[in-house]
């Protein structure tokens, strides 16, 4: 059946009653998706700038805006001064002209020139703003916006990079990208405007006559680059200006103010968290769907063991919310390095285009290893644009898409400040609408009077959560993954690996392995992943152990409102009361169903249709002795040839010396029978090397005894494996050297390249077939190399 396809502002938004923004609490400085656009007076600077977010909120509505930070404002007209240096002029001339004012002249001259400059601050930022006059009356899409100062010429242009195929098969068929990828092929180490594909630059180059294929490029590629904002805003200019919802704190702020000067008492935390709760429960009735806007979350954490408070989504905006037409799938489209937002802190909002190609990489390498994990859909550089970190960098910015990007911190921040009713908001929406729990009941009225009977969520969300993320630990140990920085904000309540940093793969095998340059004290190293799950989900359930106390005491779900009326005391009963009743048994699930899924994927590996209760002592831990400072996923991928081995020579059980004399050519090789050796054991020191050939000889004798009870045919074996064993592991050096050649040569072909391989990495790479040159063939199998080690090349945090 064939698919009906959108351009990415069209594409179907998923029903208002599933959406986030309907059913979590929203920032009092954001309260609606109107709040974004540009009113007078609205304030877009106070949204950036890094700050508590408070009153039980779940996320924070706001645009994209990628700018350098602090904000520069470059002249519009030839000749006429930046912003900042007709402000830093003014400050000279007025140090020249207070040698006859009064102390109180002067400081009230400061404080009248600090006020002017920063409303033309905010008058400057407020243009590149969705503006009053571009609204319109809703529809099924969203609206492009391309506020007036995005369209100067100083404002980033894009040059896409890549857009994965792969997302496009699996996880958005109905989006029409146009001619994108043909366009990124196209013009491969090309330069100049026309190397462009939006923004700017690439609008003086193109002609008035623009094709469809041409213009779903184009808005594909300047939505993803941050600049064109999608967004769906009901009502005309006049309308918005006398809303006090419109703008950026507009409403917030007055009331702040009058509250500061006494002229308004401030609201009760109780009599603020009852209106909340009504206000939010006026918007699920309404099925407020009419409007939307992107958004930031807000979340907290533990950063290397240490509580860090408020984090939050310091440089990612979610655009949209869509499903796949042919699965049903939900995916959260988001960008990454697009601008400041209220979880900033000190940072720029911008990402790399080093650490952008890495996880727009890795993102589609453990997809096709069938591992849970978030998805990138393109790539875009802003050259123009630069960041500064341990070097002056390319900005990029990676577009990536989850089912949902709620974590255990989203819980977090909430309990840290005591505030359980967004707790309870937030559970009930991630059970019913993440996890598919449809008896649980979303929200409802504030009730005194006795509570109906409700299904319980907070038990099984919080099993959910430790049975999806147990079975991701588990391939990821499988397949050498390390993730790097399995802080409690970095760790996704569906399960789904999330936030690449410092990400690596293993090369040479080293179970103490740490892939992180920041993680000086190895808290994060290989063998200690399993571990870091078992600490996260402690947090989770310390978050929530209130909320399952409740339901431990009371069979059921607490009610709306219900606690609001706890009092401090009965909340830490109900906490002590889960950690009595649920703690043990929560991490008792997570721990055997890792090791479940890891016995299975290793045997799986291995060509075995079984798992017997003795395979992790008997089978794996002494593989993993053997694999010890081997390179290990070519020495894994090696194994793919010795069941089809043991057919060719007839093995069996019963034939020791025959068995015997299978794995000697296995492991040495047999030139004449055109038998390769098993690894490469110049890696290893010389004095490592025969103590490492005893192990291996025996561990492989023991595996043909294993292989051959299955008694299955070992050519079919051998073609199972090779569908568990990659070929091509996307290495640390392999990330880098494509950044490079991006940055220096726009090589968007060696980009394509390794894609291609980390989308099918299980295919013979770097072996001769038709339609490849010898050239091609070299690179490929180049690519599949050990190359630098890991060792020598580890990012940090802030990569």
């Amino acid at each position: 059946m064939k698919i009906k396809t959108y351009d990415v502002l069209n594409l179907p938004l998923v029903p208002a009653s599933e959406r986030l923004t309907v059913n979590l609490l929203a920032d009092p400085v954001t309260p609606e998706p109107r709040s974004i656009v540009s009113v007078s007076g609205s304030s877009p600077s106070l949204v950036r700038r890094a700050r508590p977010v408070g009153q039980g909120a779940h996320f924070s509505f706001l645009s994209t805006l990628p700018l350098s930070f602090p904000y520069e404002f470059p002249p519009e007209q030839e000749g006429e001064l930046a912003l900042g240096e007709r402000h830093q002029q003014e400050l000279e001339r007025d140090d020249g002209d207070e040698a006859q004012l009064t102390e109180q002249q002067k400081k009230e001259k400061v404080e009248q020139a600090h006020k002017r400059r920063m409303q033309e601050v905010e008058q400057m930022l407020q243009r590149y703003e969705v503006q009053p006059s571009e609204a319109g009356a809703g529809g099924d899409g969203l609206q492009g916006h391309v506020p007036p100062r995005r369209k100067h010429q100083h404002f980033p242009s894009a040059r896409l990079l890549g857009v994965s195929p792969a997302v496009l098969r699996d996880c958005l068929p109905h989006l029409d990208v146009g001619d994108a990828l043909e366009w990124i092929k196209k013009n491969n180490k090309s330069a100049g405007p026309s190397s462009y594909s939006s923004g700017p630059m690439a609008d003086a180059a193109t002609t008035t006559d623009v094709s469809p294929e041409v213009a779903a490029r184009k808005t594909l590629s300047d939505f993803v680059a941050g600049r064109l904002i999608g967004a769906r805003i009901v009502g005309d200019a006049s309308t918005l200006e006398a809303d006090e919802r419109a703008g950026y704190g507009t409403k917030y702020m007055r009331l702040r103010e009058k509250i500061i000067k006494g002229e308004v008492v401030d609201e009760s935390t109780e009599a603020r968290t009852l209106r909340r709760l009504d206000e939010l429960e006026q918007k699920r009735a309404s099925g407020a769907g009419g409007e939307y806007a992107p958004w930031s979350l807000c979340y907290a954490g533990h950063q290397f063991g240490v509580w860090a408070g408020q984090l939050g989504d310091g440089r990612a905006f979610t655009l949209m919310e869509t499903k796949n037409p042919a699965t049903g799938e939900r995916w959260e489209i988001q960008l990454k390095g697009a601008g400041r937002t209220p979880y900033s802190r000190f940072a720029d909002g911008l990402a790399t285009l080093t650490s952008s190609v890495r996880e727009f990489l890795c993102s589609e390498a453990m997809a096709a290893l069938g591992i849970p994990t978030s998805r990138a859909l393109a790539v875009v550089a802003l050259p123009e644009l630069k960041v500064v970190r341990e070097r002056l960098n390319v900005a990029a910015i990676t577009t990536r898409m989850c089912p949902s990007w709620l974590r255990i911190g989203s819980f977090q921040i909430h309990s840290s400040r005591g505030e359980w009713e967004s707790s309870r908001i937030l559970g009930e929406y991630v059970s019913h609408d993440i996890f598919g729990f449809t008896d649980v009941v979303k929200g409802g009225a504030v009730s005194s009077e006795q509570a109906e009977k409700r299904p319980m969520w907070a038990r099984r969300m919080v099993q959910e959560v430790a049975t999806r993320n147990a079975r991701t630990f588990a391939l990821w140990q499988v397949y050498g993954f390390m993730h790097g920085v399995l802080n409690t904000d970095n760790i996704a309540l569906t399960g789904h690996t999330i936030d690449y940093g410092p990400y690596a793969f293993m090369d040479l095998y080293d179970e103490g392995q740490i892939c992180n340059h920041s993680d000086g004290e190895g808290r994060y190293a290989y063998r200690l992943q399993p571990t870091m799950g078992v600490f996260a989900l402690r947090e989770l359930l310390n978050a929530v152990a209130p909320l399952v106390g409740f339901e431990i005491e009371h069979d059921r779900a607490p009610a709306p409102g219900e606690l609001l009326r706890a009092s401090d005391s009965q909340i830490d009963e109900w906490r002590e009361l889960c950690s009595d009743d649920f703690s043990e048994s929560l991490e008792a699930l997570f721990t055997s169903t890792l090791l479940e899924h890891w016995k299975q994927a290793y045997c799986a590996r291995l060509g075995l249709a079984t798992v017997r209760a003795d395979d992790k002592t008997a089978l794996i831990d002494p593989l993993s002795d053997v694999l010890g400072d081997l390179d290990f996923s070519s020495t894994l991928r090696s194994l793919v040839r010795f069941p089809a081995l043991l057919k060719a020579r007839g093995a069996s059980t019963d034939d020791e010396d025959r068995l015997i004399k299978i794995v000697d050519a296995f492991f040495a090789g047999d030139r004449d029978a055109g038998v390769e050796v098993w690894y490469d054991a110049t890696v290893l020191p010389e004095y490592a090397r025969e103590p490492k050939e005893k192990q291996a000889r025996a561990w492989l004798l023991s595996y043909a005894r294993r292989l051959l009870a299955e008694a299955r045919d070992g050519d079919e074996v051998a073609r199972e494996m090779k569908t568990r064993n990659p070929r091509f592991v996307l290495r640390n050096w392999v990330t880098n050297e494509v950044a490079d050649r991006l940055e220096k040569h726009n090589d968007t072909d060696a980009l394509a390249l390794v894609l291609e391989m980390a989308t099918h990495p299980f295919r013979d790479w770097g072996l001769p077939r038709d339609g490849k040159s010898p050239d091609e063939v070299a690179e490929e199998a180049r690519l599949c190399s050990l190359g630098r080690p890991l060792t020598g090349n580890l990012p940090s945090c802030s990569s």
